[in-house]
Order: C-alpha cells, then sequence, then structure tokens
C-alpha cells in the first residue's frame, strides 16, 4: 500500500476525535473490515486511536509524580506521571498541564490536588494544593534533558547579558520561548510571523546543516555524518520541550536519513504520517494542539508541492514556500485570530533576517559548549543589525492589513461555493434566476 502510514494516522486521528463517542463508533466502523485493505487498516487504527484516547482519563484528587518537560509562565507539561490509587503508583498515558509557577523544566516533581480531564491537549489539568520539584532525582534520559535544559538556560542568559536589547527576540526566535512582554507578542501576532518564533522546520534544519558541515571537516563518511547531525537535531528539539513541530522535523530528518543509508526508496507523504502516527501513540490528544495541527498542515501543504516548487528557483522559490505554507496554517489562523493578509509577502524578507540570526544563535551555542565565551559575545553583537532589522519588520508589518478569521473564512467558503456551482454547470448567474 503506498501511503500505508498516511492511512494509519488519518485512521488514528479520526478514532482520538471520536473517541467521545467510542465504542459505538467502532462498532459501527466493523462493516469496513470487510471492504478494501485500505478500510480495514483505517477501521483497526481508529479503533486503536479511541481505545489510546480513553485511557486514564481521570477526574478526582489524587498524589502525582512526574517529569516537567514544558515551562511556561503559570503553568508546566509533565510527562512520564504517575498517580497513586489503591497503595500502588500507576503510570498515566496522557500528559498533565501543572498549574505551579514553582515547577522549572527539567524537574522531577510531587503534587497533590484534583485532577481534571477535558478534551483538549493536554488532557488532564491540576492546580495543586500542594508541590514540590528537585533535579537530584532526574535518572536516565530524563538527567540527559535536564543537562540540555540547564544549558538553554545558559545561553537565554548569555543574549541578557550581551544583547539585551534583543535578548527577547533571540530566545524566542531560538527555543520558541515566551518571552516576549504582551505588547510584544501582540505585534508578532498582528505581522502575520509568528510561526518563524515556532521551532520548526527552518530551525532544526539549520542546525543539522551546520554540524553537518563541522563534522565533514573531519569524516566524508555519510554513516558518521549523518547519524551525528541528527543526533545534534534532535538533543535541539529536545531543548524546545520538544515542541510539536520541532519534534516533528527532528524525527522527520532521523526517518529520512535512516532510509537514505539504506537506499530504500522514500515516499515524503507516507514519512509524514510515520512520523504524526509516533506523536500519537505517545500522546493521542497532542492532536488537539494548535502547535501540531499547524505544524503538520503546514509541512504537508510543502511535502504535496515540493515537486512543483523544484521548477523555481531564488526569490520566486522562497515567496511560494512562504505562500504555500501559509495555505497550510490557514484554516487554524482563521479560527484563533485574525490574519495579516501581507503574510506571504512578508515573510520572505522575514525569512531572509531569521536564518542568518538562526545560524548565528547556532553557532553561538556551539562556542559556549567549548567555553569560547568571548567569541560568542563578538557574534551575538556582530548580529545585532540584523535582530534590529527584524524588530522594525515586525512593528512595520504588525500595522498592515489584519482581518478578523470569521470574516476570510465567510470570503473563503462564499468562494469555494461559487467555484464548487461553476464546476457544476451551474453558473451564479443561472444559480439566482
Amino acid at each position: 500500500m503506498k501511503f500505508f502510514w498516511l492511512t494509519v494516522f488519518c485512521g488514528l486521528s479520526a478514532g482520538v476525535i471520536l473517541s467521545p463517542a467510542f465504542p459505538l463508533t467502532s462498532l459501527a466502523l466493523l462493516l469496513l473490515l470487510f471492504r478494501k485493505k485500505s478500510f480495514a487498516l483505517f477501521s483497526i487504527f481508529f479503533f486503536l486511536g479511541s481505545l489510546l484516547a480513553t485511557i486514564h482519563t481521570l477526574n478526582g484528587t489524587y498524589e502525582i509524580v512526574g517529569y516537567a518537560t514544558i515551562e511556561r509562565s503559570n503553568y508546566v507539561i509533565a510527562t512520564n506521571v504517575k498517580f497513586f490509587s489503591n497503595g500502588e503508583w500507576r503510570s498515566i498515558f496522557h500528559n498533565v498541564k501543572l498549574y505551579s509557577k514553582e515547577i522549572r523544566a527539567g524537574e522531577t516533581f510531587y503534587a497533590f490536588g484534583k485532577i481534571n480531564f477535558h478534551f483538549a491537549y493536554p488532557p488532564l489539568t491540576m492546580s495543586p494544593n500542594f508541590v514540590a520539584g528537585t533535579q537530584y532525582g532526574n535518572r536516565g534520559f530524563e538527567k540527559i534533558r535536564s543537562k540540555l535544559f540547564k544549558f538553554k538556560k545558559r545561553v537565554v542568559d548569555f543574549f541578557q547579558d550581551n544583547a539585551p536589547d534583543f535578548s527577547e527576540l533571540f530566545s524566542t526566535l531560538v527555543f520558541s520561548d515566551p518571552s516576549f512582554d504582551a505588547s510584544q507578542a501582540e505585534k508578532v501576532r498582528k505581522s502575520g510571523l509568528a510561526h518563524l518564533f515556532a521551532v520548526s522546520g527552518l530551525h532544526v534544519g539549520i542546525v543539522y546543516t551546520l554540524f553537518d558541515v563541522f563534522i565533514s571537516l573531519f569524516s566524508h563518511s555519510l554513516f558518521v555524518r549523518r547519524p551525528l547531525s541528527v543526533l545534534f537535531a534532535l538533543m535541539f528539539a529536545a531543548m524546545t520541550g520538544p515542541s510539536p513541530s520541532a519534534l516533528r522535523a527532528a524525527l522527520m530528518l532521523a526517518v529520512w536519513n535512516f532510509f537514505k543509508l539504506i537506499d530504500y526508496p522514500i515516499e515524503p507523504l507516507n514519512v509524514l504520517g510515520f512520523v504524526a502516527t509516533l506523536n500519537l501513540l505517545f500522546e493521542p490528544y497532542i492532536l488537539l494542539s494548535p502547535s501540531f495541527l499547524m505544524s503538520y498542515s503546514a509541512a504537508t501543504t510543502l511535502v504535496a508541492t515540493q515537486d512543483w516548487l523544484k521548477n523555481h528557483k531564488g526569490i520566486i522559490a522562497n515567496f511560494l514556500v512562504s505562500l504555500f505554507a501559509f495555505l497550510g496554517v490557514a484554516p487554524f489562523l482563521l479560527l484563533f485570530s485574525t490574519t495579516n493578509v501581507l503574510a506571504p509577502l512578508i515573510s520572505v524578507p522575514a525569512v531572509l533576517l531569521a536564518t542568518p540570526l538562526l545560524w548565528a544563535s547556532v553557532l553561538i551555542m556551539f562556542l559556549l559548549t567549548v567555553n569560547l565565551y568571548g567569541a560568542a559575545a563578538i557574534l551575538v553583537r556582530g548580529a545585532t543589525p540584523l535582530a534590529w532589522a527584524m524588530q522594525k519588520l515586525i512593528d512595520l508589518s504588525s500595522h498592515s492589513l489584519n482581518m478578523p478569521g470569521s470574516f476570510l473564512a465567510y470570503l473563503l467558503s462564499s468562494a469555494l461555493l461559487l467555484l464548487l456551482l461553476w464546476h457544476f454547470g451551474q453558473s451564479p448567474k443561472n444559480f439566482t434566476s
């Protein structure tokens, strides 16, 4: 089957979305098992998605322990969570949003309070009566992640010390940390450039390329360069939480390079489906995360149009990539916020500014790992003119035309309806007569 993993992902997604009606919908889909193979595959993973989404939908007061991975101003998102019930600790299949300012990313914590289940991401939330965290209890992979989070904080502190006027821009651009204050965050949202401050394929690709070039100075073997470069890209993604977009880009690089090294034919949409399936198997409700939806929607649009994009070069290619990425996330922008109609055009100079800024930031991270603090300081100060230009572009574009998402959705749906009527031989004139 050509699109095996894409079919699997669609089945899992449908199962998660319709899980509130489980098992009624799963019983209805049993009829498809006797149809084509693709229908049978879809039905099997629909059932699995519904089943995974209904595991540990807790409501009540519990003691929990876990590991904080993503830190925001008033909450953390925790993984590897266990709850105490009937005299034993049991694993929770889903992530938990813990409303606390005391816990930091990279800490193992204990909390006591009421857990609520919501059909959202994360599905479980707690406002604890008591909470305490420490990094000394970390073991195994969690210990490695904690060291990565410490290094990330070191980089953020470096930006604050050496480029105080643009430290928020650097930190948010590199790590997607919500460092902007309320007014600046509103400007970024209105500018249509928020996607540049969410770690994505651009960020992970730059990390991968930089280390691939560096490792090539010592070895030309693809079996050395590619795995090591992917490892560094995965480590960078882990420092972001990992965010769904960073994890998607890093895993796609890993899968893509694996098949390239064994000389196996690749179907890009299938690779995307496989990576998305892995995400859902670890946390089904990630499907309801806006960042997951926008990341995979943009990636799908670019993958589906890559053959056509290869026929264009230079600034035209950059504009088309920005346009198709914008079209990919447009349905979700219409739901969540206003939309800057000039975003595809503005994205071209923004990407041209963001790319060298990201290159400089990754080089700074490398220099800090080898304790070349002075060289890193020179580099970040040399990059401040680009940061200034990026800030001015955000200020300028935030004042350009913004339209409510509901109004644009109305225009698009009306245009689609007219197009369908025309396609079926019904011109608007004849239809209204």
